[in-house]
Protein backbone atom coordinates (compact mmCIF):
# COMPACT_ATOMS: atom_id res chain seq x y z
CA UNK A 1 0.00 0.00 0.00
CA UNK A 2 2.73 2.46 0.94
CA UNK A 3 4.70 1.73 -2.25
CA UNK A 4 1.62 2.27 -4.43
CA UNK A 5 0.88 5.60 -2.75
CA UNK A 6 4.46 6.76 -3.20
CA UNK A 7 4.18 6.12 -6.92
CA UNK A 8 1.12 8.40 -7.04
CA UNK A 9 2.79 11.17 -5.05
CA UNK A 10 5.92 10.95 -7.14
CA UNK A 11 4.06 12.11 -10.24
CA UNK A 12 3.48 15.49 -8.60
CA UNK A 13 7.18 16.16 -8.14
CA UNK A 14 9.77 17.24 -10.65
CA UNK A 15 11.93 14.75 -12.46
CA UNK A 16 15.03 16.64 -11.43
CA UNK A 17 14.18 16.25 -7.76
CA UNK A 18 13.55 12.54 -8.18
CA UNK A 19 16.92 12.08 -9.87
CA UNK A 20 18.64 13.81 -6.97
CA UNK A 21 16.96 11.49 -4.44
CA UNK A 22 18.94 8.57 -5.86
CA UNK A 23 21.84 9.72 -3.71
CA UNK A 24 20.95 8.45 -0.25
CA UNK A 25 23.86 10.20 1.42
CA UNK A 26 23.74 13.84 2.45
CA UNK A 27 24.47 16.24 -0.38
CA UNK A 28 27.57 18.42 -0.04
CA UNK A 29 26.65 21.35 2.19
CA UNK A 30 23.14 19.92 2.58
CA UNK A 31 21.15 19.30 5.76
CA UNK A 32 22.27 16.77 8.36
CA UNK A 33 20.23 13.68 9.18
CA UNK A 34 18.23 13.89 12.41
CA UNK A 35 16.38 11.24 14.46
CA UNK A 36 12.76 11.24 13.33
CA UNK A 37 9.53 9.25 13.37
CA UNK A 38 7.15 9.25 10.41
CA UNK A 39 3.50 8.33 11.01
CA UNK A 40 1.20 7.38 8.14
CA UNK A 41 -2.55 7.89 7.86
CA UNK A 42 -3.23 4.21 8.55
CA UNK A 43 -1.44 4.45 11.91
CA UNK A 44 1.77 2.68 10.87
CA UNK A 45 5.08 4.37 11.65
CA UNK A 46 8.73 4.29 10.68
CA UNK A 47 11.68 5.60 12.68
CA UNK A 48 15.20 6.45 11.63
CA UNK A 49 17.42 9.34 10.53
CA UNK A 50 15.66 11.87 8.30
CA UNK A 51 16.70 14.82 6.17
CA UNK A 52 14.97 16.76 3.45
CA UNK A 53 16.13 15.87 -0.04
CA UNK A 54 18.28 18.49 -1.72
CA UNK A 55 19.54 21.76 -0.34
CA UNK A 56 16.32 23.80 -0.44
CA UNK A 57 14.62 23.89 2.98
CA UNK A 58 11.01 22.94 3.58
CA UNK A 59 8.89 25.64 1.92
CA UNK A 60 5.48 26.75 3.20
CA UNK A 61 3.08 29.53 2.23
CA UNK A 62 1.27 30.40 5.51
CA UNK A 63 -2.45 31.15 5.36
CA UNK A 64 -3.04 34.87 4.83
CA UNK A 65 0.48 35.47 3.53
CA UNK A 66 1.79 35.69 -0.02
CA UNK A 67 5.47 35.13 0.73
CA UNK A 68 7.00 31.68 1.01
CA UNK A 69 8.64 30.70 4.31
CA UNK A 70 11.77 28.55 4.13
CA UNK A 71 12.06 26.38 7.24
CA UNK A 72 15.25 24.55 8.18
CA UNK A 73 15.00 21.02 9.59
CA UNK A 74 16.94 22.13 12.68
CA UNK A 75 14.10 24.51 13.58
CA UNK A 76 11.27 21.96 13.26
CA UNK A 77 9.71 19.95 16.05
CA UNK A 78 6.76 18.41 14.19
CA UNK A 79 5.21 18.54 10.72
CA UNK A 80 1.48 17.75 10.79
CA UNK A 81 0.02 16.97 7.38
CA UNK A 82 -3.80 16.87 7.27
CA UNK A 83 -6.42 16.55 4.53
CA UNK A 84 -7.94 19.96 3.84
CA UNK A 85 -10.37 18.73 1.17
CA UNK A 86 -11.11 15.28 -0.27
CA UNK A 87 -13.39 14.62 -3.21
CA UNK A 88 -14.15 12.16 -6.00
CA UNK A 89 -13.61 13.71 -9.40
CA UNK A 90 -14.52 12.61 -12.91
CA UNK A 91 -11.71 12.28 -15.43
CA UNK A 92 -11.86 14.83 -18.23
CA UNK A 93 -10.02 16.33 -21.15
CA UNK A 94 -10.40 19.48 -23.20
CA UNK A 95 -12.77 19.04 -26.11
CA UNK A 96 -10.52 21.13 -28.30
CA UNK A 97 -7.00 22.40 -27.77
CA UNK A 98 -6.95 26.04 -26.67
CA UNK A 99 -10.68 26.03 -25.76
CA UNK A 100 -12.12 25.87 -22.19
CA UNK A 101 -14.88 23.35 -22.94
CA UNK A 102 -14.29 19.95 -21.28
CA UNK A 103 -15.40 16.41 -22.00
CA UNK A 104 -15.99 14.16 -18.97
CA UNK A 105 -15.61 10.36 -18.90
CA UNK A 106 -17.09 7.55 -16.83
CA UNK A 107 -15.68 6.65 -13.45
CA UNK A 108 -14.17 8.66 -10.57
CA UNK A 109 -10.80 9.16 -8.96
CA UNK A 110 -9.96 10.54 -5.49
CA UNK A 111 -8.38 14.00 -5.13
CA UNK A 112 -6.88 15.06 -1.79
CA UNK A 113 -5.57 18.53 -0.96
CA UNK A 114 -3.51 19.04 2.18
CA UNK A 115 -3.08 21.71 4.85
CA UNK A 116 0.18 21.54 6.78
CA UNK A 117 1.12 22.79 10.24
CA UNK A 118 4.81 23.10 11.09
CA UNK A 119 5.56 23.45 14.81
CA UNK A 120 8.87 25.16 15.46
CA UNK A 121 11.41 25.00 18.27
CA UNK A 122 10.65 28.65 19.11
CA UNK A 123 7.15 27.64 20.23
CA UNK A 124 5.27 29.00 17.21
CA UNK A 125 3.26 27.11 14.61
CA UNK A 126 2.89 27.95 10.92
CA UNK A 127 -0.16 26.62 9.08
CA UNK A 128 -0.49 26.82 5.33
CA UNK A 129 0.15 25.09 2.04
CA UNK A 130 3.36 23.20 1.55
CA UNK A 131 5.44 23.14 -1.58
CA UNK A 132 5.70 19.38 -2.22
CA UNK A 133 8.81 17.92 -0.60
CA UNK A 134 10.62 14.61 -0.18
CA UNK A 135 12.37 13.44 2.97
CA UNK A 136 14.89 10.63 3.00
CA UNK A 137 14.46 8.35 6.01
CA UNK A 138 17.30 5.94 6.83
CA UNK A 139 15.76 3.17 8.95
CA UNK A 140 19.03 1.25 9.25
CA UNK A 141 17.79 -1.48 6.92
CA UNK A 142 17.04 0.81 3.97
CA UNK A 143 16.56 4.42 2.94
CA UNK A 144 12.93 5.24 2.14
CA UNK A 145 11.59 8.26 0.32
CA UNK A 146 8.89 9.95 2.38
CA UNK A 147 6.65 12.28 0.37
CA UNK A 148 4.87 15.37 1.67
CA UNK A 149 2.74 16.43 -1.32
CA UNK A 150 0.52 19.47 -1.71
CA UNK A 151 -2.02 17.30 -3.50
CA UNK A 152 -2.59 13.60 -4.25
CA UNK A 153 -4.52 12.44 -7.31
CA UNK A 154 -5.52 8.80 -6.98
CA UNK A 155 -6.22 6.21 -9.64
CA UNK A 156 -9.51 5.70 -11.47
CA UNK A 157 -11.85 3.55 -9.38
CA UNK A 158 -9.84 4.04 -6.17
CA UNK A 159 -11.65 5.17 -3.01
CA UNK A 160 -10.64 8.11 -0.83
CA UNK A 161 -10.05 5.80 2.14
CA UNK A 162 -7.54 3.78 0.10
CA UNK A 163 -5.13 6.71 -0.22
CA UNK A 164 -2.37 6.55 2.36
CA UNK A 165 -0.25 9.58 3.15
CA UNK A 166 2.17 10.92 5.74
CA UNK A 167 0.17 12.47 8.57
CA UNK A 168 3.05 13.41 10.88
CA UNK A 169 6.83 13.75 10.82
CA UNK A 170 8.45 14.40 14.19
CA UNK A 171 12.11 15.16 14.82
CA UNK A 172 12.20 13.21 18.04
CA UNK A 173 15.33 14.61 19.71
CA UNK A 174 14.86 18.31 18.99
CA UNK A 175 13.77 20.50 21.86
CA UNK A 176 12.05 23.82 22.22
CA UNK A 177 14.25 26.83 22.91
CA UNK A 178 13.65 30.10 24.70
CA UNK A 179 12.13 32.38 22.07
CA UNK A 180 11.56 36.11 22.31
CA UNK A 181 9.30 38.49 20.45
CA UNK A 182 10.53 40.72 17.62
CA UNK A 183 8.20 43.69 17.15
CA UNK A 184 8.05 47.47 17.01
CA UNK A 185 6.35 50.64 15.79
CA UNK A 186 7.16 53.15 13.06
CA UNK A 187 6.09 56.80 13.26
CA UNK A 188 6.61 59.80 11.02
CA UNK A 189 7.90 57.73 8.08
CA UNK A 190 4.73 57.41 6.02
CA UNK A 191 2.25 54.55 5.85
CA UNK A 192 3.91 51.25 6.76
CA UNK A 193 3.50 48.64 3.99
CA UNK A 194 5.85 45.75 4.74
CA UNK A 195 8.55 44.70 7.22
CA UNK A 196 11.07 41.90 6.68
CA UNK A 197 14.00 40.61 8.70
CA UNK A 198 17.12 38.65 7.77
CA UNK A 199 17.96 36.11 10.47
CA UNK A 200 21.73 36.57 10.60
CA UNK A 201 22.37 33.23 12.29
CA UNK A 202 20.39 31.04 9.90
CA UNK A 203 20.30 33.35 6.84
CA UNK A 204 16.53 33.15 6.47
CA UNK A 205 14.17 36.03 5.62
CA UNK A 206 11.08 36.47 7.85
CA UNK A 207 7.98 38.58 7.17
CA UNK A 208 6.16 40.50 9.90
CA UNK A 209 2.45 41.13 10.33
CA UNK A 210 1.72 44.83 9.89
CA UNK A 211 -1.13 46.62 11.68
CA UNK A 212 -1.12 50.37 11.17
CA UNK A 213 2.18 51.69 12.56
CA UNK A 214 2.98 48.42 14.36
CA UNK A 215 4.76 45.33 13.08
CA UNK A 216 5.19 41.95 14.76
CA UNK A 217 7.23 38.88 13.76
CA UNK A 218 5.95 36.91 16.75
CA UNK A 219 8.38 34.70 18.66
CA UNK A 220 11.68 34.23 16.85
CA UNK A 221 14.75 32.13 17.52
CA UNK A 222 17.61 33.62 19.52
CA UNK A 223 20.08 35.60 17.45
CA UNK A 224 20.43 38.92 15.65
CA UNK A 225 18.33 40.29 12.82
CA UNK A 226 18.74 42.94 10.11
CA UNK A 227 15.34 44.56 9.50
CA UNK A 228 13.95 46.33 6.44
CA UNK A 229 10.89 48.61 6.55
CA UNK A 230 8.93 49.63 3.45
CA UNK A 231 6.61 52.63 3.70
CA UNK A 232 4.82 54.60 1.01
CA UNK A 233 7.76 57.03 0.77
CA UNK A 234 10.84 55.40 2.36
CA UNK A 235 12.81 52.20 2.64
CA UNK A 236 14.67 51.87 5.94
CA UNK A 237 17.19 49.03 6.02
CA UNK A 238 19.37 47.59 8.73
CA UNK A 239 22.68 46.48 7.26
CA UNK A 240 25.14 45.39 9.92
CA UNK A 241 28.49 43.60 9.97
CA UNK A 242 26.93 40.67 11.87
CA UNK A 243 27.19 37.25 10.19
CA UNK A 244 26.38 33.61 11.15
CA UNK A 245 28.43 32.25 14.03
CA UNK A 246 29.34 29.25 11.87
CA UNK A 247 31.29 31.60 9.59
CA UNK A 248 33.59 32.56 12.45
CA UNK A 249 34.95 36.04 13.01
CA UNK A 250 37.17 36.26 9.93
CA UNK A 251 39.63 38.97 9.01
CA UNK A 252 38.20 42.43 8.38
CA UNK A 253 37.45 43.27 4.79
CA UNK A 254 40.50 44.68 3.06
CA UNK A 255 40.27 47.89 1.06
CA UNK A 256 40.32 45.92 -2.19
CA UNK A 257 37.62 43.37 -1.21
CA UNK A 258 34.52 45.46 -2.12
CA UNK A 259 36.02 46.18 -5.53
CA UNK A 260 36.82 42.47 -6.04
CA UNK A 261 33.21 41.54 -5.23
CA UNK A 262 31.93 44.29 -7.53
CA UNK A 263 33.97 42.87 -10.44
CA UNK A 264 32.32 39.45 -10.03
CA UNK A 265 28.83 40.76 -9.33
CA UNK A 266 27.82 41.34 -13.01
CA UNK A 267 28.72 37.72 -13.82
CA UNK A 268 25.96 36.29 -11.56
CA UNK A 269 22.90 35.05 -13.45
CA UNK A 270 19.89 37.28 -12.91
CA UNK A 271 16.65 38.41 -14.57
CA UNK A 272 17.49 42.05 -13.87
CA UNK A 273 19.86 43.80 -16.24
CA UNK A 274 20.05 46.95 -14.10
CA UNK A 275 21.54 46.25 -10.67
CA UNK A 276 23.85 48.00 -8.26
CA UNK A 277 25.82 47.14 -5.12
CA UNK A 278 24.95 49.83 -2.59
CA UNK A 279 27.00 48.73 0.42
CA UNK A 280 29.30 45.94 1.62
CA UNK A 281 29.64 44.63 5.18
CA UNK A 282 30.88 41.60 7.12
CA UNK A 283 34.37 40.09 6.99
CA UNK A 284 36.49 37.92 4.72
CA UNK A 285 34.91 34.64 5.88
CA UNK A 286 31.40 35.96 5.19
CA UNK A 287 30.62 39.22 3.45
CA UNK A 288 27.24 40.77 2.69
CA UNK A 289 26.23 43.15 -0.09
CA UNK A 290 23.13 45.34 -0.15
CA UNK A 291 21.83 45.30 -3.71
CA UNK A 292 19.25 47.31 -5.65
CA UNK A 293 17.85 45.82 -8.87
CA UNK A 294 15.24 47.13 -11.28
CA UNK A 295 13.72 46.46 -14.66
CA UNK A 296 11.52 48.86 -16.56
CA UNK A 297 8.87 46.48 -17.88
CA UNK A 298 6.88 43.84 -16.08
CA UNK A 299 3.57 42.10 -16.58
CA UNK A 300 0.94 43.10 -14.04
CA UNK A 301 -2.27 41.03 -14.14
CA UNK A 302 -3.44 41.13 -17.77
CA UNK A 303 -1.97 44.43 -18.98
CA UNK A 304 1.31 46.27 -19.17
CA UNK A 305 1.62 49.05 -16.63
CA UNK A 306 2.86 52.23 -18.32
CA UNK A 307 5.47 54.29 -16.53
CA UNK A 308 6.11 51.63 -13.89
CA UNK A 309 8.91 49.24 -13.10
CA UNK A 310 9.76 46.38 -10.78
CA UNK A 311 12.52 46.67 -8.20
CA UNK A 312 14.16 44.46 -5.59
CA UNK A 313 16.22 45.25 -2.53
CA UNK A 314 18.32 42.20 -1.70
CA UNK A 315 21.19 41.06 0.50
CA UNK A 316 23.69 38.64 -1.03
CA UNK A 317 26.11 36.66 1.12
CA UNK A 318 29.64 35.85 -0.13
CA UNK A 319 32.75 33.99 0.97
CA UNK A 320 36.33 33.87 -0.27
CA UNK A 321 37.67 30.27 -0.15
CA UNK A 322 41.02 31.19 -1.68
CA UNK A 323 41.73 34.28 -3.74
CA UNK A 324 38.39 34.92 -5.44
CA UNK A 325 35.01 35.72 -3.90
CA UNK A 326 32.00 33.45 -4.49
CA UNK A 327 28.34 34.29 -3.98
CA UNK A 328 26.54 31.93 -1.58
CA UNK A 329 22.91 32.96 -1.22
CA UNK A 330 20.53 35.76 -2.15
CA UNK A 331 18.01 37.13 0.33
CA UNK A 332 15.03 39.23 -0.76
CA UNK A 333 14.22 42.18 1.50
CA UNK A 334 11.66 43.91 -0.76
CA UNK A 335 10.00 43.07 -4.07
CA UNK A 336 7.92 45.97 -5.30
CA UNK A 337 5.96 46.74 -8.46
CA UNK A 338 6.28 50.48 -8.85
CA UNK A 339 3.20 51.97 -10.47
CA UNK A 340 3.40 54.88 -12.89
CA UNK A 341 3.14 58.12 -10.90
CA UNK A 342 3.89 56.42 -7.56
CA UNK A 343 6.25 58.20 -5.17
CA UNK A 344 9.90 57.24 -5.62
CA UNK A 345 11.15 55.98 -2.28
CA UNK A 346 14.31 57.17 -0.54
CA UNK A 347 16.57 54.45 0.87
CA UNK A 348 18.27 54.92 4.24
CA UNK A 349 20.50 52.51 6.13
CA UNK A 350 19.40 52.92 9.77
CA UNK A 351 21.76 51.80 12.53
CA UNK A 352 18.92 50.89 14.94
CA UNK A 353 17.59 48.31 12.45
CA UNK A 354 20.86 46.39 12.18
CA UNK A 355 21.78 43.34 14.28
CA UNK A 356 18.59 43.68 16.35
CA UNK A 357 18.21 41.28 19.27
CA UNK A 358 14.59 40.27 19.97
CA UNK A 359 12.91 40.90 23.30
CA UNK A 360 12.60 44.70 23.43
CA UNK A 361 10.08 46.37 21.04
CA UNK A 362 11.71 48.75 18.57
CA UNK A 363 10.60 52.34 18.08
CA UNK A 364 11.51 53.92 14.76
CA UNK A 365 10.95 57.64 14.43
CA UNK A 366 11.06 60.03 11.49
CA UNK A 367 14.29 60.57 9.55
CA UNK A 368 16.56 63.35 10.86
CA UNK A 369 16.02 66.79 9.42
CA UNK A 370 19.74 67.34 8.90
CA UNK A 371 21.87 65.15 6.62
CA UNK A 372 24.24 63.44 6.88
CA UNK A 373 23.40 61.81 10.20
CA UNK A 374 25.46 59.30 12.18
CA UNK A 375 22.59 56.80 12.60
CA UNK A 376 20.71 57.47 9.34
CA UNK A 377 22.75 57.08 6.17
CA UNK A 378 21.02 58.16 2.95
CA UNK A 379 21.96 55.75 0.16
CA UNK A 380 19.95 56.66 -2.96
CA UNK A 381 16.52 57.26 -4.45
CA UNK A 382 15.07 53.98 -5.67
CA UNK A 383 14.33 55.26 -9.16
Amino acid sequence: MRTAWMGLALSALTAAAVAESANDGPSPGGPARRPATVTFSDGTALSGQARIMGTRPLTLVPLGEKRQRLILDENILVIEHAVEKASLEKPWTFKEAGKPEKVYFDGEYPLLNFLTTVRLVDGTALTGHLVSAIYLLDTGAATEKVFLPRQIKGELGQGIEEIMYVSRLQFSEQKAVAARRLSGTVTGCGALREVTALDLERLQVLTARVNGEAFDFGNVLPGRYDLCLLTDSLVLAGFSDATPSAAGSGKPLADEDPAAIARLFPLADDFFSDRWILATAGHQACAKTLIYKRREKYFNSDHWTPGGWMWHLEVWSWHRPETEWKVDRRHLFVRHKQQGGETVRRLFVVKALGAVEPGVPLTVGPPPSAEPHEDWQFVRDLD
